[in-house]
């Protein structure tokens, strides 16, 4: 795991916010999401597959280095688990079809007009320009 010295650079990056979503934590809720995860990283950076370009420059001894580092929710971190970003991504925009394929609380929702369904397409926080 990170140095405990990574905590407070990697809350910093965006301002105390999730990477991922946005959300505003304090820095005893953070949770700290290797972005090329643990149990990818070697087959990742070894075969150069599902590696973003801003990670481009890492190496196999890199696991830990503070580029491979976003600060995440608790959600965000549990959702992503060991996905790469695009599978993540896609993970998330999803979640509608399955709610509509498994969930009669959803779909019943959906009928009497509580819920709205839009189609859009992930964006995190850390592509957005202006998070940095």
């Amino acid at each position: 795991m990170p140095y405990k010295k990574h905590r407070i650079e990697v809350y910093e990056k965006f301002n105390g916010r999730c990477a991922y979503c946005g959300e505003h934590f304090q820095i005893t809720g953070m949770h700290i999401d290797h972005i090329i995860s643990q149990l990818n990283f070697n087959n990742f950076v070894s075969n150069k597959i599902h590696i973003p370009k801003f990670l481009e420059h890492l190496t196999v001894n890199d696991l830990h280095h503070i580029d491979n580092l976003f600060p995440a929710c608790r959600v965000c971190n549990g959702w992503k688990s060991t996905y790469h970003l695009e599978l993540f991504r896609h993970e998330l925009e999803d979640q509608v079809k399955r709610l509509n394929l498994r969930s009669s609380n959803y779909r019943i929702a959906k009928k009497y007009g509580f819920i709205t369904e839009n189609k859009i397409k992930v964006v995190f926080h850390f592509e957005n320009p202006i998070a940095y």
